[in-house]
């Protein structure tokens, strides 16, 4: 099956959407580190990678991502599976060690 590609509009927006939520994420990790709101963020960090991944593949996920980092100059944090001690498990090889 063929991916869709994103028109520079539409990656323009989902650039800003993901560039919005990466900053949310880091602004909750400064107040409280692991508080339910970075918890919350990462959550809508992963759930937007997730179905962005589908819809565009993993190349062009990446490479949006990429685009984010650049804007943002801040690192993604593993958006893995949390067990219940609150730990994440998995690989993810968008996100920076440690977060």
């Amino acid at each position: 099956m063929t991916q869709p590609v994103l028109d520079a509009v539409t990656r323009r927006q989902v650039v800003e959407e993901l560039t919005r939520l990466l900053k949310a994420f880091h602004e909750a990790e400064e107040r409280k580190e692991g508080g339910f709101e970075s918890v919350s963020r990462r959550g809508y960090l992963g759930g937007f990678r997730w179905a962005l991944d589908i819809i565009v593949g993993r190349n062009a996920t990446s490479e949006i991502l990429e685009a984010v980092r650049e804007e943002t100059q801040l690192p993604c944090p593993h958006v893995g599976p949390v067990a219940d001690d609150g730990t994440i498990h998995g690989f993810d090889s968008e996100a920076a060690p440690g977060l």
